[in-house]
């Protein structure tokens, strides 16, 4: 067993499974096991290292992670991703965050004197499928519900996030290629006219942190804002 898989193991998986998202879902078969640990673990001996700040510093990584990437691609005659604050159908969703990005969304709100609706949380969870420890199973019924309440509690009239610097990493992640007609899902399944952009950088910093995180992540960030009511 490779010296990074024995590492991710008593660091972070600590007898649990392995979770991949993104673009390592779709390429993991493909790729060297030892270049998936490798990576696995330069993300989450990162983000563990980060102390109290890891949450900032993780975030700040994915911008400029971000920002990096798409410079690359401009070289090669790719255009930048259409999403910019404002596009917001991808703010019709179900969103998964860690318990501390929960909690720096929580004391920003109170900083900045930003209302958060709980009842609209309570009414969106009514359609969110969950089981005995109230973790996410993957049912839904999200877009059965009010076209009002599909809409996430923090967008603004504008369409604006009013937590833009706070917003998740799911949130910074997610990467429309040409427009953002076609990024809402419709009770979690994908539209399948949707285009994304898929850097497995950002995939293999996603999935560490939310291996550490695993026991917070399936709640959502609407039963995790609830908790702190």
């Amino acid at each position: 067993m490779g010296q990074d898989k024995r590492w991710m193991e008593e660091h972070v998986l600590k007898g649990e499974d392995l979770l991949l998202y993104g673009r390592l879902l779709e390429e993991m078969d493909e790729l060297p096991p030892e270049v998936i640990w490798k990576e696995l673990r330069a993300a989450a001996e990162a983000y563990l290292g980060g102390g109290k700040d890891r949450t900032r510093l993780v975030h700040q990584r994915v911008d400029e992670l971000i920002d990096a990437l798409v410079a690359r691609d401009h070289r090669f005659g790719y255009p930048s991703p259409f999403c910019h604050r404002g596009c917001a159908n991808c703010c019709h969703e179900l969103v998964y965050c860690t318990d501390e990005e929960a909690l720096r969304i929580h004391e920003h709100c109170a900083e900045e004197g930003i209302a958060i609706d709980y009842a609209k949380l309570a009414r969106q969870l009514e359609h969110v499928e969950t089981d005995g420890h109230l973790d996410h199973t993957g049912g839904t019924t999200w877009n059965d519900q009010e076209e009002a309440d599909q809409s996430c509690i923090f967008l603004g009239p504008d369409r604006a996030c009013r937590i833009w610097l706070e917003r998740p990493l799911v949130c910074r992640v997610h990467l429309a290629e040409q427009t953002d007609r076609h990024c809402r899902p419709h009770n979690g399944v994908e539209n399948p006219e949707a285009l994304g952009i898929s850097y497995i950088e950002l995939s293999y910093i996603l999935s560490a942190v939310f291996m550490v995180h695993r026991d917070s992540v399936k709640k959502t960030l609407g039963r995790l804002l609830l908790g702190k009511n």
